[in-house]
């Protein structure tokens, strides 16, 4: 199975940028694949809600 360790670290980190986040690679490198999934999925869930309520 392919490694996506890399499109998830690069994944937080444009949410992190685009939001001002202290996330950088130093500290996500150490986490495992399922912890990047998990830190991902509830980035997205918390900014994309934003957005939503901002533009409805």
């Amino acid at each position: 199975m392919k490694d996506y360790r890399e499109l998830y670290i690069r994944g937080i980190l444009d949410i992190a940028e685009e939001h001002g986040l202290d996330f950088t690679r130093e500290k996500l490198e150490p986490m495992t694949e399922d912890e990047l999934i998990a830190l991902r999925d509830r980035l997205r869930m918390k900014y994309e809600n934003i957005h939503f309520k901002r533009y409805c």
